[in-house]
């Protein structure tokens, strides 16, 4: 299972993608719009699905970033 892990700051989105296994640094991929954000998770979803990977999300400093909602990730 892949972990994507979001934490939102003030004027960007990181989003983090555990999938180099066990102790390894995890991807990072930021976004500094909203637009750019769901660009890079429809990207990643598709990325595990076509390799037919489960994928959990979990979120940090949820509201910083101040117009990101549940709905935008899924």
């Amino acid at each position: 299972m892949v972990t994507i892990l979001i934490n939102e700051f003030s004027t960007f989105i990181s989003v983090k993608i555990f999938d180099n296994g066990q102790g390894q640094s995890p991807r990072v991929r930021t976004a500094s719009s909203l637009s750019h954000f769901r660009k890079i998770m429809r990207e990643e979803q598709a990325h595990f699905r076509a390799c037919d990977i489960d994928t959990s999300i979990e979120r940090e400093n949820m509201g910083a970033f101040g117009s990101l909602k549940w709905f935008h990730i899924t």
